[in-house]
């Protein structure tokens, strides 16, 4: 997980040390040593990075989102609780301006949207929301997870679960539209790491599916949306 290969050149020659040590030191007839993912920690120790899969069952208030980073795409859990209080809206997990006003933004659209989405009249009365999306120690920002804090914030108040297969990405307005994002290579990739099986892109970035590799496009399901009802039809389970 890194934006070069240096690490990854020193890791290799780690390896190649300690094999060649073993070599000299314990094994005169040594020839060869096939390295693979089962003896690897022999030789680097126990993994630092931990691939984040999905999870096993449908979830109520949780979303997956995907995100550009620095390093390549990655998966974000956005997940949504409702307590007894006095309205608040709570974001917690390190977010930036942007992401907090997507989360905002999400807030206002359900709130707007109430009876075309299903929602009880009453399903905000006394209640506080609390957004959260783990792994506090890590900033996370952008406008891109808006699709994700609104189909996490709905499920959340309506009760339907959220697809476990299905990852999204997408900019939302106040009126439901959904924008264009950036980095769909990369998010693409991480969607496919994790197990996803589809993913929801805004529609305005169709003409750069054509930039994606075969192997990508091969074993995800895209699905375009230009409104937020495009989203919640195949995120939400019925």
């Amino acid at each position: 997980m890194e934006a070069g290969l240096r690490n990854l050149e020193r890791s290799i020659a780690n390896i190649c040390r300690k094999v060649a040590r073993e070599a000299v030191v314990k094994d005169k007839k040594f020839k060869k040593r096939n390295i693979t993912t089962r003896n690897l920690s022999r030789y680097l120790g126990t993994p630092r990075i931990h691939e984040k899969r999905i999870e096993k069952e449908n979830q109520i208030g949780m979303a997956i989102g995907l995100a550009w980073t620095p390093v390549g795409g990655d998966i974000l859990n956005i997940e949504t609780s409702l307590m007894p209080g006095k309205g608040e809206l709570i974001l917690t997990g390190h977010l930036g301006d942007v992401m907090k006003e997507s989360a905002r933004a999400a807030l206002t659209y359900a709130k707007a949207n109430m009876k075309n989405l299903g929602i009880k009249a009453n399903a905000f009365d006394k209640k506080d929301i609390h957004i959260h999306v783990p792994e506090g120690a890590i900033k996370k920002d952008g406008p891109s997870a808006g699709v994700s804090i609104v189909t996490s914030l709905i499920s959340a108040v309506s009760g339907r679960p959220v697809s476990r297969d299905i990852a999204m990405t997408g900019e939302i307005t106040l009126r439901g539209n959904v924008l264009a994002i950036g980095g769909l290579k990369e998010k693409s990739l991480a969607a496919k790491r994790s197990g996803i099986k589809k993913v929801i892109i805004p529609k305005k970035n169709e003409g750069q599916m054509r930039e994606l590799p075969k192997e990508i496009k091969d074993s995800l399901d895209f699905i375009l949306a230009e409104q937020i009802d495009d989203v919640l039809s195949h995120a939400l389970v019925k």
